[in-house]
């Protein structure tokens, strides 16, 4: 089982990108059936460097450093993602 602070996700967005609203209510979605796990939304526009790495990417669902999904997420690749680390 993972340590607490492994079991965090971030997922990278900006205002008004409906591909990155529908993901965070994905990620609530999914993360109901995994307590254990959490998820932060970092805005792309508040830091020029996330900006220009994920201008075209977003939403971005990162699990310690390493790129789960780019773009439109799905419900299943997350759930299965989620089960591996268990």
């Amino acid at each position: 089982m993972q340590s607490k602070e492994n079991m965090h996700l971030t997922l990278y967005s900006r205002p008004g990108c409906t591909l990155c609203e529908e993901a965070a209510i994905l990620l609530d979605f999914v993360l109901d059936e995994f307590p254990e796990w959490t998820f932060e939304e970092i805005n792309i526009e508040e830091d020029a460097a996330l900006s220009l790495k994920y201008l075209y990417e977003i939403p971005v669902l990162v699990h310690q450093e390493a790129v789960w999904s780019y773009g439109k997420l799905e419900t299943e690749t997350v759930r299965n993602r989620l089960l591996e680390k268990r």
